[in-house]
């Protein structure tokens, strides 16, 4: 049904679909393993990015055929900027739109409810207005609110020998950003120091959820 749709889609347009990703296993299943297994490894953005070096500049999207619904990696900022600015009209009635985000809100949902991540059309604009607001706000005060969460960052990195920084930079989006949007830091970067434990319990459940969703999302 999808693909069908996808074909009438493309021939009123007048553009046919892109290319499809190699694979080497029946349904894509290398694809999943793949992913799988650079997630495991803290090495999925690298795989993705590779994807995007091997088809950058000849293509500007792929499109996979893995279990479930058709998806397309879009690699074009320029694509994005169709998808994301300039076509909320066009994003609101399932069948009826040019652009959406699939099973994506089913996936999100049970964990980050009706909000920006999961809202199509123009409550996807509506919500994102509101954060804008919020964004703006922040700037009129010259990021002060960011210093105390970068100076436990600094204080947390060792003087000396080598050090991952991925960790302390998850930690450091979880405290702005809840700072930012709840009006309050968990302070992850505190952990092991003075952070309350309630906060410390929020921030490791709250990890755990995203990675229990990230799997969601690659099976779906």
């Amino acid at each position: 049904m999808i693909c069908r749709r996808d074909s009438i889609w493309g021939s009123q347009k007048g553009c046919e679909l892109p290319l499809e990703l190699p694979k080497r296993w029946p349904f894509g299943i290398d694809r999943i393993k793949d992913l799988w297994e650079t997630n495991a490894e803290g090495r999925l953005l690298a795989y993705l990015c590779k994807i995007a070096e091997d088809y950058e500049p000849q293509n500007n999207l792929t499109q996979y055929l893995l279990f479930g619904p058709r998806a397309f990696h879009v690699l074009h900022p320029k694509n994005l900027e169709v998808v994301f600015i300039g076509s909320f009209a066009h994003w609101c009635f399932f069948f009826l739109s040019d652009y959406g985000f699939g099973v994506r809100p089913q996936i999100f949902a049970p964990l980050l409810g009706n909000g920006i991540f999961t809202q199509e059309g123009f409550e996807w604009q509506h919500s994102r207005e509101l954060l804008h607001k919020q964004f703006k706000n922040v700037q009129s005060q010259n990021f002060d609110q960011f210093r105390e969460h970068v100076d436990n960052l600094i204080d947390r990195l060792p003087s000396s020998g080598g050090v991952d920084l991925q960790p302390p930079f998850f930690d450091l989006t979880m405290d702005i950003a809840t700072a930012l949007l709840f009006g309050r830091s968990v302070y992850t970067l505190r952990a092991g120091i003075d952070q309350y434990q309630h906060n410390k319990l929020f921030a490791e459940s709250f990890n755990i959820a995203q990675e229990g969703l990230a799997k969601r999302f690659t099976l779906a």
